[in-house]
């Protein structure tokens, strides 16, 4: 019975990501990841495909969720195996986004190789995150912070601040609305 829930996983995900990048397909493309058990909120557009790292564990599927009225552009990477990777609502994702909950110890041991560590990636309301970025383990990206595009966030970014940069630093505070 495993078997067969995880190959259903695979196959929503697959079936999502082989629908072409235009028009109503793009927003039609997030009931079959909800199909394949992934929280996804409501009028969320997602441009295809979405990279989601061992997406036959149930974990992996469990742990992620979108706000309503997200964006993600095409390969948007979401790897949360043993984490979580939560984006809220009214957020934008540029192309080739990278989410990483996961990173490798620094010391090599004979016997284990590096160990890996997993912590939480979470994205408040009304974020910006441009084309390319990294978002690495640990990093809460405050409401309407905006990331640049290519800048690897190592630290939390604070509500209404632009970062950009590898590593990613304050750029300037954002007028609030």
């Amino acid at each position: 019975m495993k078997l067969l829930t995880a190959f259903k996983r695979h196959f929503f995900i697959s079936l999502g990501n082989a629908m072409p990048t235009y028009g109503p397909f793009n927003r039609i493309r997030p009931a079959f990841y909800r199909s394949a058990g992934m929280a996804i909120g409501e009028d969320v557009t997602i441009i295809g495909p979405l990279n989601v790292e061992l997406s036959l564990n149930e974990e992996t599927i469990r742990g992620i969720s979108i706000g309503d009225r997200a964006y993600l552009n095409f390969d948007t990477r979401l790897a949360c195996r043993n984490s979580r990777i939560s984006i809220g609502a009214d957020v934008q994702i540029g192309p080739r986004v990278s989410f990483e909950t996961a990173t490798h110890d620094i010391v090599f041991a004979p016997d284990l190789g590096r160990g890996l560590d997993h912590h939480e990636i979470r994205v408040e309301d009304r974020v910006w995150i441009g084309a390319g970025a990294t978002i690495l383990p640990g990093v809460t990206i405050h409401e309407a912070a905006v990331v640049a595009a290519g800048a690897v966030v190592t630290k939390d970014v604070p509500a209404y601040t632009l970062v950009g940069g590898v590593p990613a630093r304050k750029i300037k505070d954002i007028a609030r609305a």
